[in-house]
């Protein structure tokens, strides 16, 4: 016979199946980890199976636990808007909204503009996930992924947003040492993804277009590449976002290196939520900007 859940039981369903550690849902839940610990353990004992599988990576909630945090993250909503009406704060969009993107496009586009976002709801608990490998929606660490890719991954759903293009560009004043007229690309200084970053498309192009580079800086973050670039370190690939470009200038006369899709993506069990469809209307409304 099942016990019933209560709604503590369910919040550590939830802060588990996000944190996937004990130590950190430790802290999101403001308790020690002996705690948390046993509390999954007599959790699953009401509940008569295995919500999670435990390995060194940590826990990995099975489908019943995945649709317990479902559950429970309704009920965080709902508390938290309970805490807004009692506070006389805006009630209409209100909980937690967790995106996983990359350091550029947080960067980019959504900084420069979040300010105005946060004002219009101000009960939403932004959390952001800085990676440039996706991230498995389906496991519910994440509600919804800004990624610039060309093959969204089957089992998610979404909006393509657009096209984005991406350019050789450098600093003027790295440029201006070069002299008069381009040097041969084997003789620039090129700033690349590192090994982290194999799978970025500037990593192929560089590989068959610059075999032999006289000299290059390699980065595991595109916005340390970034700014690398900027301070005129030598040549590099990045995206032809208008706050990312400013004050550098292309090189060569190609108009764009290669292009790639800009999509918004969730799962689709979160079809319909009104906190990813404000969110999808923010990003719109910042790259149009």
């Amino acid at each position: 016979m099942h016990m019933k859940l209560s709604a503590d039981d369910l919040l550590v369903i939830m802060h588990l199946t996000r944190e996937r550690t004990l130590e950190n849902a430790a802290l999101a839940l403001g308790k020690d980890t002996s705690s948390v610990f046993r509390g999954i353990k007599r959790i699953e004992a009401k509940v008569g199976e295995p919500l999670f599988t435990r390995s060194r990576a940590g826990f990995k909630p099975l489908p019943l636990g995945l649709a317990l945090c479902e559950q429970a993250e309704q009920i965080h909503a709902g508390l938290s808007a309970a805490d807004a009406l009692l506070g006389g704060e805006d009630t209409g969009l209100s909980g937690p909204l967790r995106v996983t993107t990359t350091d550029l496009l947080l960067q980019s586009v959504i900084h420069p503009h979040l300010a105005a976002f946060r004002e219009a709801h101000p009960n939403l608990q932004l959390e952001f996930n800085v990676t440039n490998n996706f991230e498995n929606l389906s496991e519910r660490r994440y509600d919804v992924a800004l990624r610039p890719t060309s093959q969204p991954p089957e089992d998610m759903i979404g909006m393509r947003l657009g096209t984005i293009d991406y350019k050789l560009v450098a600093a003027p004043h790295y440029l201006d040492t070069l002299g008069d007229g381009l040097p041969d690309f084997q003789e620039l200084t090129w700033l690349i993804p590192g090994d982290s970053l194999q799978a970025h498309p500037a990593t192929e192009w560089f590989r068959e277009k610059v075999p032999s580079p006289a000299s290059m800086l390699r980065y595991d973050s595109m916005a340390m590449l970034a700014g690398g670039i900027r301070s005129g370190l030598g040549v590099g690939i990045l995206p032809d976002i208008p706050t990312l470009l400013d004050g550098l200038r292309n090189v060569g006369e190609q108009p764009a290196i290669y292009q790639t899709d800009l999509w918004l993506l969730y799962h689709p069990s979160n079809r319909g939520n009104p906190r990813i469809t404000a969110f999808d209307g923010f990003v719109r409304g910042a790259l149009a900007a």
